[in-house]
């Protein structure tokens, strides 16, 4: 499979851009200049969508280690986040619908919350050594 992938991905590379235009121009048909108004959203988004996951990722990736979890799916959230906002700044019908995907699959929850505090029971740990005077 891995060379199957391999021999056709320039096919894709360049199957990709054509097909954008192509759901661009469908989408123009069917809706107008309303295109226009949708791709700058889109845009905007993404733009967004990477600003924010440049702000939030260390935070959350601190609050994944300190609730003793792993720090690979934070990681892989926050990627995931910031692949679709690059895929909503490329113009396009088939690159929108699949920012739509990533951003789902990563799922938008907030960041875990902070590990609680151990109870205060009484008990001071330490070590003593009595000397007598």
């Amino acid at each position: 499979m891995n060379g199957l992938l391999a021999r056709f991905w320039p096919i894709i590379a360049l199957a990709f851009p054509v097909l954008e235009i192509v759901g661009l121009v469908v989408t123009w048909g069917r809706i107008g200049a309303w295109t226009l108004l949708w791709l700058l959203l889109a845009a905007l988004a993404g733009a967004t969508l990477i600003a924010l996951e440049r702000v939030a990722f260390l935070p959350a990736l601190a609050a994944a280690v300190l609730a003793g979890k792993s720090p690979l799916a934070s990681m892989q959230a926050s990627g995931l986040r910031f692949l679709a906002g690059l895929l909503l700044i490329f113009p396009g019908v088939w690159s929108d619908a699949l920012a739509l995907c990533l951003v789902a699959w990563a799922g938008l929850r907030p960041p875990p919350p902070p590990p609680r505090r151990p109870v205060d029971d009484g008990v001071i740990e330490g070590e003593f050594r009595r000397v007598d005077d």
